[in-house]
């Protein structure tokens, strides 16, 4: 029925969660509720990581360039002209190194994050983001080690937004029996994916 369609269609993709929103629900997640989020979002996932890192990478270093021209400003009183500045542009250049080791690398060797407004936030959002990004990897990797045609049905419904409706018409199939595969790999990918999640994120 066309009612009970729609009730289970909820498990497709969720078009509406924003980066920093998934970000945030992930950061504060169990592996299960992880699960789900990846789940729910598949399609768009890597995306909206992308995103939120570009976004996260301009925030620090707009922080870092405004908070060291206000300690400047504080520190000089009035500017004074010198005659032993360094290069800016290698000087923005090691900058730029630095926040991409810290985003990419979870590598906080450098502390510039300690230059930021808060250096413990963007921390965390860091080592969230890397998780993220791994535990997507093992799901992603689990969903295409599937059976050919469960991964088929699975992949069109997650990647591609397709109801199970279209699909059982495509599949010449009856919708219960689309129902039951999907519902059947999700269990499936839910045992296979979350034996390999870390109990918390910020854990190690």
């Amino acid at each position: 029925p066309a009612s009970l369609a729609s009730k289970k269609e909820n498990g497709g993709a969720n078009m509406c969660i924003t980066e920093d929103k998934l970000v945030e629900s992930y950061g504060n997640a169990t592996p299960r509720e992880r699960f789900r989020l990846i789940y729910k979002n598949y399609s768009i996932f890597p995306q909206l990581l992308d995103c939120y890192e570009t976004g996260l990478f301009n925030r620090i270093l707009f922080e870092v360039e405004y908070n060291r021209r206000k300690k400047n400003d504080d520190d000089l009183g009035v500017r004074i002209q010198t005659s032993h500045r360094s290069d800016p542009t290698a000087a923005k250049a090691i900058e730029h190194i630095m926040i991409r080791d810290a985003i990419e690398e979870c590598n906080f060797s450098g502390k510039i994050l300690k230059e930021t407004d808060d250096p413990e936030k963007h921390k965390r959002d860091i080592l969230t983001i890397h998780m993220m990004r791994r535990e997507y990897e093992v799901f992603d990797t689990s969903l295409k080690a599937l059976p050919l045609a469960e991964f088929k049905i699975t992949y069109s419904h997650l990647h591609d937004g397709r109801k199970l409706v279209e699909i059982a018409e495509e599949e010449d199939k009856a919708y219960q029996t689309i129902l039951n595969i999907v519902s059947k790999t999700r269990k499936k990918l839910e045992g296979k994916t979350i034996a390999f999640f870390r109990e918390t994120i910020q854990e190690g």
